[in-house]
């Protein structure tokens, strides 16, 4: 059997600044296009998305600097570190 997981691009430990992508087709009520609110934390879990509609996906578990842990994909992610 082929393994078909993507490689993720991060490692847990990785500082990374994060924002969140709201396409508009998804949340047609977003806040202003200028402000721009970034999380900042490091990566505490690395996994592979394997829904119906959402599939191979990888996805990072941020532990932020305000607190909580939140979830994002390899798009709303830049390393910092």
């Amino acid at each position: 059997m082929e393994n078909d997981k993507p490689k993720a691009r991060f490692a847990i430990g990785d500082l990374v600044r994060c924002q969140y992508v709201l396409y508009q087709f998804y949340y047609p009520n977003y806040s202003d296009e200028d402000e721009e609110s970034f999380y900042y934390g490091i990566i505490v879990n690395v996994d592979v998305a394997e829904y119906e509609d959402w599939t191979k996906e990888v996805t990072y578990l941020v532990y932020c600097t305000d607190g909580p842990c939140r979830f994002f994909v390899e798009e709303e992610l830049a390393k910092l570190s």
